[in-house]
């Protein structure tokens, strides 16, 4: 079976783009330079004030891991706001963020953002009906959290300098955090966070466009080949509430937990198919050789290692639910949350606790780095 599993893997998991190991390295390497040519092109539209609030040190742990899905009304943000720059700087940092991400990636980056509007329309409209009854401390946070709500209110910090090679970017704002960390040549693109409200827009001209439904629809495809045995070792409870916590900001793994849920050793061909499909979505914000090279170091692990746990209602995916894949070198948290009468709201979380913002290679570079001197 373990073989049956392996060749499975190999041919459907990682696809024929890595074949071989040395193609997704030197794919990362071209994607890298890229990369530093695009933020050197964004660089020099800055002003002196603009880079010293864009540049940190790359060594400066609370900068590069301070991200956050939440408003930053309750989370502020350090960096350049998107807000304050000038069109032509705009256009130089969109350079960069395409370039840092896959296609998908970047359109669901930026059709995140323009749901900003949305929630805001939702708390002006209740203030207008109840801001008159709302205590007054009450009125000022709703009026904070209102004014967040904005699709310019995102913001970019680089940490290090693009020019060596070694150096990370972060974007982060409301249900958005994207970071790439550069060593030498290869890309990490772990913790990302994507989220949104509404999932499906209801009303209005954009009615009935939706993000990350690719995502869902892959879960769904998984969850529909699953047996009842199969749903008896992968549901841990029918009930949201007690499901494992989310692993957003400031999330540690805990390596000495027990492995729970469902092994990936326990399904079909089909269905491994069908949850590499999964996880190729879950990582395809990832620049593709980027990606490539994350599936050759799950394929390594071993899809023993692999497995996948379930919270909520599991018959009707409509309903809230949380769903964990994890292994050494992935761990996936997807969320439908919101209101009980209609939960159209995602997060999503991807991981690598292996190489969590680059750390294995960084500690490498910086061992060879000390070598050298």
């Amino acid at each position: 079976m373990k073989t049956l599993i392996l060749v499975v893997l190999s041919t459907l998991l990682t696809g024929a783009a890595h074949a071989h190991p040395d193609h997704a390295e030197t794919g990362m390497q071209r994607e890298a330079a890229g990369m530093a040519e695009a933020a050197a092109d964004f660089l020099a539209t800055l002003d002196e004030d603009q880079r010293a609030r864009l540049l940190f040190d790359l060594d400066d742990t609370e900068a590069r891991e301070g991200w956050s899905n939440l408003p930053t009304s309750m989370a502020p943000r350090s960096g350049l706001q998107i807000a304050t720059l000038s069109d032509a700087q705009r256009i130089a940092l969109h350079g960069l963020l395409a370039r840092g991400m896959s296609s998908e990636g970047y359109g669901e980056a930026m059709h995140i953002m323009t749901l900003e509007p949305y929630l805001r329309a939702g708390v002006e409209a209740a203030i207008a009906e109840r801001g008159d009854e709302m205590p007054e401390d009450m009125l000022a946070r709703a009026t904070a959290i209102m004014e967040s709500y904005d699709p310019e209110n995102y913001w970019v910090r680089i940490f290090g300098d693009p020019a060596s090679g070694t150096w990370s970017l972060v974007l982060d704002g409301h249900h958005l955090a994207v970071t790439a960390t550069v060593v030498d040549g290869r890309i990490a693109f772990t913790p990302v966070f994507l989220g949104n409200n509404p999932q499906i827009i209801q009303t209005g001209l954009y009615a009935g466009r939706r993000s990350l439904q690719h995502e869902l629809d892959r879960v769904a495809d998984l969850m529909a080949s699953l047996d009842a045995d199969q749903m008896g070792q992968l549901v841990q409870s029918e009930d949201t509430q007690d499901s494992a916590d989310f692993a957003g900001p400031g999330w540690v793994p805990d390596m000495d937990a027990a492995p729970e849920g469902l092994s990936a050793t326990d399904l079909n061909p089909d269905q491994l198919v069908l949850l590499s499909y999964a996880i190729r979505e879950f990582i395809g914000v990832a620049t593709l050789a980027a990606g490539d090279a994350q599936m050759a170091r799950i394929e390594a692990d071993g899809m023993d290692m692999i497995r996948l746990a379930w919270w909520g209602d599991y018959t009707d995916l409509s309903r809230r639910f949380m769903l964990r894949i994890t292994g050494p070198s992935l761990h996936i948290d997807f969320t439908r949350t919101g209101g009980e009468d209609r939960p159209n709201h995602f997060h999503i979380i991807v991981r690598d606790p292996s190489n969590e913002y680059g750390s294995d290679w960084l500690q490498s570079h910086y061992e060879e780095a000390h070598t050298d001197e």
